[in-house]
């Protein structure tokens, strides 16, 4: 048997999903907790959205990313924490580098998958689809 070599991680967590802390402790992963200053993180927002902006193939990449951020979000098994109408997808789309949410197909992944697979999948069967508000 090959050995497995260690992994590391670095998450970063939103204010809602730090009760995800107590699954990781109670599956014995080891955590280290870092704190930054304001003063110590540079303001690379307004860089990232111009080059977002102005190149096609890291907008779609963007959005890409983006679009999977939110489907993995809203199939997360761990609803309590992971609640996709606690996100507001204005900040979230921010963080990818846009100053408007972009419009994006959230049922693409369902959508490939048949009636039948839907049937003997027991994640679907609560995995109905996810509206969006405006204040989201």
């Amino acid at each position: 048997r090959a050995q497995v070599a260690p992994v590391t991680a670095l998450l970063f967590l939103l204010p809602a999903e730090i009760a995800f802390l107590r699954y990781l402790k109670h599956a014995k992963v080891p955590l280290n907790e870092y704190n930054f200053s304001n003063a110590k993180i540079a303001n690379v927002q307004m860089q990232l959205e111009k080059l977002i902006t102005k190149n096609f193939y890291l907008f779609k990449s963007a959005k890409d990313a983006y679009r999977a951020y939110i489907q993995a979000y809203a199939s997360h098994s761990l609803k309590t924490v992971f609640s996709v109408d606690q996100l507001d997808l204005a900040k979230v789309a921010k963080s990818f580098g846009f100053t408007v949410p972009p419009a994006v197909n959230l049922t693409v992944a369902a959508s490939k998958r048949t009636s039948k697979h839907m049937k003997h999948d027991k994640y679907s069967q609560n995995n109905k689809r996810q509206k969006f508000g405006g204040r989201n």
